[in-house]
């Protein structure tokens, strides 16, 4: 049971029991009386009225659970008070209804119960309500966005949290950690870490994401949880997107102020996991566990191979390919064989992509069709029509080394995937 149920259910009980009280001690009979006297002389009655005592125990025992179940569950402070006054007419309505049946029947228990059970839920209602948002707080601060918190804390139980869901995940990850620290001692080590992590989590915090895990070489932030979002692939892909440029701003800064010029690589994975409160004691947050938690963290690595800035998964692709701009990257196998999908490279949002751009991207996407089709002549020529001039290419000189590579060997190296894929630890 709920803590808005079982406050209700109180609060119904503490209310009732006094009213019952009062009627067995005779405090209602005199205003009984009074409407009495007051209907036989606002309407012709040939026969005197009986009054019922169970249908004014009834009455004003639902109206007063009915009216704390209310008012506990309501957000807006308005609508409980227009519940309240409605709930009044409606006694006052009825009391006179009743005359016509031969009933006498005192409205001002009902009342009563109703306007005593209403202000004291909105009572405890403001209490539950602080202390759920002083638990929700600790849970989620600096995590969510002020904007984000506020809508999860006004409309998501932390109860309802838990549960399968899809999601998407995004892995921002230092690929050259072994550099940042030589030379440079503890202090200003610290400082760099920090500056690096509040950079990254703050850019992608206030544009939505959940911040779930964060340490010195890696931040790892949910989209689709904790609030729901059937976007979330799309959302995760414009964030990446924008995180594109912020990133080399952010090595730049790094550079300038100490003399370290981090590598970043940013990886997104669609995927069912399980999310809820993980962990035990202080240690417990709300997280999620799944496969593409996992995948998102080994993709992201791949960066570094490939010399890319953002790599998408290929469940992330098929449901943001309408909305990106991208280029292919290799086919993924497991150790034991199994194809994980293909993965792409995020360049920018549909439509921004310059002209220039937009012609390497099409001469390197042919230029891999080819290179698996086995056309490695035809592969290497439209990879270097892919460059532009005046730009280093580090995803186009990968390929050009491979083709390179292919052609000397004459395709028969030893392999364990096709020659397009690459293997990927489960």
């Amino acid at each position: 049971m709920s803590r808005n149920r079982a406050a209700a259910i109180i609060i119904g009980v503490l209310i009732c029991a006094p009213l019952l009280a009062l009627y067995h001690l005779g405090a209602f009979n005199g205003i009984a009386a009074w409407f009495g006297a007051l209907y036989g002389r606002m309407f012709v009655i040939r026969e005197p009225l009986r009054h019922l005592l169970p249908v004014q125990y009834g009455y004003y025992t639902v109206l007063t659970f009915v009216s704390a179940w209310v008012c506990v569950e309501m957000v807006s402070q308005w609508r409980r008070f227009a519940y309240l006054l409605g709930a009044t007419f409606l006694t006052m309505t009825l009391a006179f209804l009743l005359v016509f049946t031969g009933t006498l029947f005192e409205p001002v228990s009902g009342i009563l119960g109703i306007w005593l059970a209403g202000i004291a839920a909105i009572g405890v209602s403001g209490w539950l309500n602080g202390y759920r948002t002083h638990i929700m707080r600790g849970l989620f601060a600096g995590r969510l966005s002020t904007k984000a918190f506020e809508e999860l804390d006004a409309t998501v139980e932390p109860s309802k949290l838990t549960g399968k869901r899809e999601i998407t995940v995004m892995s921002v990850r230092v690929l050259n950690p072994a550099e940042m620290p030589l030379d440079i001692e503890g202090v200003k080590f610290e400082q760099l870490s920090d500056h690096i992590q509040r950079s990254v989590t703050e850019f992608v915090v206030t544009r939505g994401g959940y911040l779930d895990d964060c340490d010195v070489e890696s931040v790892r932030v949910i989209f689709g949880f904790p609030l729901a979002d059937e976007h979330h692939a799309l959302h995760a892909a414009q964030v990446a997107a924008a995180l594109r440029a912020h990133l080399v701003m952010l090595a730049r800064e790094v550079e300038q102020k100490w003399g370290k010029t981090p590598r970043f690589g940013v990886a997104l994975t669609t995927g069912e996991s399980m999310c809820g409160l993980l962990g035990m004691d202080d240690f417990q947050s709300f997280s999620a566990s799944g496969e593409a938690c996992d995948f998102s963290d080994r993709l992201c690595l791949l960066n570094g191979i490939y010399g890319t800035r953002v790599l998408l998964s290929a469940k992330t692709y098929a449901r943001v390919k309408d909305n990106i701009e991208v280029r292919p990257m290799e086919m993924l196998y497991t150790t034991s064989g199994q194809p994980q999908g293909e993965v792409y490279e995020l360049l920018a949002e549909k439509g921004t992509l310059p002209e220039q751009d937009a012609r390497a991207r099409d001469a390197f996407w042919q230029g891999v069709v080819q290179y698996r089709q086995g056309e490695s002549n035809k592969a290497l020529e439209s990879f270097q029509n892919a460059t532009v001039e005046g730009r280093e290419d580090a995803p186009v000189r990968y390929f050009i080394d491979l083709v390179t590579a292919s052609l000397k060997d004459g395709g028969k190296g030893v392999r364990s995937v096709p020659k397009h894929g690459r293997l990927i630890t489960a």
